[in-house]
């Protein structure tokens, strides 16, 4: 039996950016059969999902995140830059355990598919075991476990394992990298062995980069000018590395970034929130592949691809001085597209299109927010938002039905998660 959603209007994301006003998508088994107009591709035997005011897009793609961070949210607000520390903890974190990680992942896999992502790029440490969490959610995800210089012999087996476990293929819904903490966290001997196993095995490589005033002031006394001639000096520079943050790039580096063009995630909210500053998002368009990320609920409460779409967008014009900077479908693209580049999967998901994999996002185009629809890029980029997403689809699979997860009790998840917060001690 195939699935078909009928009657919508589509957002492709492909090359030639089309928009569809009234057309049928067929989904069979994972894949995106067919695109024809309106009520053309449903059989009798066909499951049909009535998409009339309806808007269909690729799934939102989010570049970097900690799902299982989740229980963060509210712990840290207000506080200064020099508050974080090296290792970015929060004010009591010592009191969770792996039990408390493992149930706030799996929070957090619902939320984001309730907000209508469909893809993460996730990494923490004890991924071996979140990452279970996160593949029986049916969220598509590139997972890594995080390496620092003070990682023992077992964290690197356990990032061995998980690349064996999963795989690095784009074509599995869950796929693995590895995930050097940050080029500060690492020693140069760290990030050469990270890149010599990212080439023996084929996988991206995921790193925090330039988020920090004092990680550039420690990469100074080791004789560098910046991260990017670490990354490069260590053999982490390239389409296959992405770095979250890059917000303490001097104009040097951004002017040389293309020849070494290592992806972006960005994330303005998080960046904002920590340090007061973002990436100049309109230097560095073009010179490499760049997407979003919502980072984690400690410095960015929400896990929300809408308003990171806005914060980015707006901020971005205000950084460039110039109103017609960061146009809405560039904007969009970064959100699907594009971030599937960042993350090597933009062959497999990120548009609208024949034989790509059917992670889509339905939107409901009779919420006040998204009328009148003279431009949807616009709606979606500047007024619609996660209180429009009716339905989640994720490699042909219903995950979010009317609303509603699928495969979740919403309700007992957040019950246990009160639960054993109240059970926490406080100061």
């Amino acid at each position: 039996m195939s699935l078909v959603l009928s009657g919508a209007a589509v957002l492709t994301m492909d090359r030639q950016g089309r928009v569809l006003h009234e057309a049928d998508i067929r989904i069979e088994g994972n894949r995106i059969a067919a695109v024809a107009a309106a009520d053309t591709l449903a059989c009798d035997a066909d499951e049909t999902i009535d998409c009339r005011d309806m808007l269909v897009m690729p799934g939102l793609v989010n570049t970097h995140t900690h799902l299982c961070a989740g229980l963060f949210r509210g712990l840290a607000e207000d506080v200064g830059r020099d508050t974080w520390g090296a290792d970015y903890r929060v004010p009591g974190q010592e009191q969770f355990q792996l039990s408390d990680y493992l149930l706030s992942a799996r929070l957090a896999c619902q939320e984001q598919l309730l907000n209508g992502v469909t893809c993460v790029a996730d990494r923490w440490s004890n991924m071996d075991k979140i990452a279970e969490e996160i593949a029986a959610s049916g969220l598509r995800a590139i997972v890594g476990h995080t390496l620092t210089d003070q990682s023992a012999a077992d964290a690197w087996s356990v990032a061995e394992a998980l690349i064996e476990r999963w795989g690095v293929s784009p074509v599995g819904r869950v796929s693995a990298g590895l995930a050097p903490r940050a080029p500060d966290a690492c020693t140069d001997d760290v990030l050469r062995r990270c890149a010599r196993m990212a080439e023996r095995h084929g996988c991206r490589v995921f790193i925090h980069a330039a988020q920090s005033e004092s990680e550039i002031a420690k990469l100074r006394e080791r004789g560098y000018d910046g991260a990017l001639a670490c990354l490069e000096n260590n053999g982490l520079a390239g389409p296959h590395v992405v770095a979250a943050h890059c917000i303490y790039l001097s104009a040097a580096e951004i002017a040389r970034w293309s020849k070494s063009p290592i992806a972006i995630a960005h994330c303005p909210a998080s960046n904002l929130k920590i340090e007061a500053r973002t990436l100049a998002l309109h230097k560095l368009l073009g010179r490499t592949a760049i997407g979003l990320g919502t980072d984690w609920a400690a410095s960015d409460n929400a896990m929300d691809m809408f308003a990171e779409l806005r914060i980015a967008a707006l901020v971005g014009k205000l950084i460039a001085d110039d109103p017609t900077a960061l146009p809405v479908e560039t904007m969009l693209r970064l959100a699907t597209i594009d971030g599937a580049r960042a993350l090597g999967l933009d062959e497999v998901i990120g548009s609208v299109e024949l034989g790509k994999r059917a992670d889509l996002v339905v939107l409901d185009l009779t919420r006040l927010e998204a009328s009148p629809a003279h431009n949807l890029a616009a709606n979606v980029v500047y007024s619609m938002g996660v209180r429009c997403v009716r339905d989640v689809i994720v490699d042909g699979a219903v995950l979010v039905r009317n609303g509603q997860a699928t495969r979740a009790d919403i309700a007992a998840l957040r019950r246990e998660m009160v639960a054993r917060v109240r059970r926490q001690p406080r100061d």
